[in-house]
């Protein structure tokens, strides 16, 4: 049993690796095999999420173990609230969904992020720091794609040049002025996934005490900053704009220089892009509310509230069924919400919501002890998940944010058993 838990760990910390580092490639792959390959809609699905199955059996695998070492018990009590939504979604999709399919597709889409939090945590991994290095080099290459591509290429490049359709830059736009995107499916998936890069960079720029000139990490700052302004995602800025504005007040008055340093800058960089698009014609109500799409954001939302308060007490609190809000009904037809939150009521209810809110809640106060960083970039995605299906519909940001979340919380978890232990060990002397 030994050696097999020895290999399982190993598949485990692959898998966390392979994932981070896969998932942001994965729109470019599947629009690759769509546009070069005849596969099957079937055969390319299976190819672009074969880790699906892989995740699934590690983690029963581990499930399975916690029973045999009668584990089982102190493991879900640490992780309550995680390990009850997840069970509940799993429920919810069996005896609220009479379609199968819709239900499978929905716990895809609403669990994958959360699977891999899951599996983290059972895998008790603890090397965050390796983990962040090779976030931030994907990060930086994505964002540097965004800004190269909007200055200096076509939009639709890829269709003209590479023979891949319906990808990248050009397929998203204001009115005039196509949208960053790199190589994410929109600019609203690359913003919220440059992120956690944005705050580590500029915790990075607060807490040096070298001349701005002297720390080259700025430079990738701009970098990022600027890309996150050239996809124009209203929800992002708006989620950064707070998070950084609780991060000022934790830093307070001891760094005020480095505060009005970091506010004209992103005032220059954001005006920047504002005046870049106005000097393309939009009009800067336009860069506001991107045409038609504010009003279309508001309808949704409007129409997701009116089903879920006049469709009965039992699917106000155990919702619709699994998969049918968010991107599975994007896909299969259904309610799109345009918010998280409106989602996870609509598909579990508002018992989902109370449980996934714990858990969060939760998250968030050890995020504020364990890593400020995450914390600040936390709150942000947090922020934007008002206005879009973040943590469903853009895997490779909500994978990496949540299994750098769980590795952060192993390394805290340990650090709290060695105090208990070295307590323990002085009371007994």
């Amino acid at each position: 049993m030994e050696q097999i838990e020895k290999i399982f760990h190993k598949i485990a910390v692959i898998f966390i690796y392979f994932i981070l580092i896969y998932l942001p490639f994965s729109e470019l792959l599947l629009h690759f095999l769509e546009s070069k390959t005849s596969l099957s809609v079937g055969m390319i699905f299976w190819i672009i999420h074969f880790y699906e199955p892989i995740l699934l059996l590690v983690i029963i695998f581990y499930l399975i173990k916690l029973l045999i070492k009668k584990e089982f018990r102190s493991f879900f009590r640490g992780n309550l609230f995680i390990s009850v939504f997840i069970a509940l979604a799993i429920i919810l999709s069996l005896v609220r969904s009479s379609e199968l399919a819709r239900s499978l597709e929905g716990l895809r889409f609403l669990l994958l992020p959360f699977g891999v939090y899951f599996l983290a945590r059972l895998s008790d991994y603890k090397n965050p720091k390796t983990l962040i290095k090779i976030y931030l080099i994907i990060a930086i290459f994505l964002a540097a794609i965004g800004v190269f591509e909007f200055f200096f290429l076509t939009p639709g490049y890829w269709a003209g040049y590479l023979g891949i359709s319906g990808f990248g830059y050009g397929e998203n736009s204001l009115v005039a002025t196509s949208q960053a995107t790199s190589l994410l499916a929109g600019p609203n998936q690359l913003a919220s996934y440059l992120i956690l890069a944005f705050f580590y960079l500029m915790h990075r720029f607060f807490i040096s005490q070298k001349l701005i000139i002297l720390q080259y990490e700025n430079l990738f700052l701009v970098l990022v900053a600027l890309c996150i302004g050239l996809t124009y995602s209203r929800s992002a800025l708006l989620g950064l704009a707070v998070a950084l504005i609780f991060m000022f007040i934790y830093f307070g008055r001891q760094l005020r220089e480095k505060i009005t340093q970091s506010i004209l800058f992103l005032t220059v960089a954001v005006s920047s892009a504002i005046l870049f698009a106005m000097y393309n014609g939009e009009f800067l109500h336009d860069i506001l509310l991107h045409g038609s799409s504010f009003p279309q954001h508001i309808g949704a939302l409007k129409d997701a509230i009116s089903k879920i308060t006049s469709s009965g007490i039992l699917s106000l609190l155990f919702g619709h069924g699994v998969g049918s809000a968010g991107p599975a009904a994007l896909k299969l037809g259904g309610t799109i919400s345009e918010n998280y939150y409106l989602q996870i009521v609509f598909e579990t209810g508002v018992l989902g919501l109370i449980v996934f809110s714990a858990f969060i809640a939760s998250m968030v106060k050890k995020l504020f002890v364990a890593s400020k960083t995450l914390f600040f970039a936390f709150v942000a995605l947090l922020i934007n998940a008002l206005f879009l299906h973040i943590f469903s519909d853009n895997p490779a940001m909500s994978v990496t944010i949540f299994v750098l979340i769980a590795v952060v919380l192993n390394v805290e978890d340990a650090k709290k058993e060695t105090q208990i232990s070295t307590s323990s060990g002085l009371s007994d002397v």
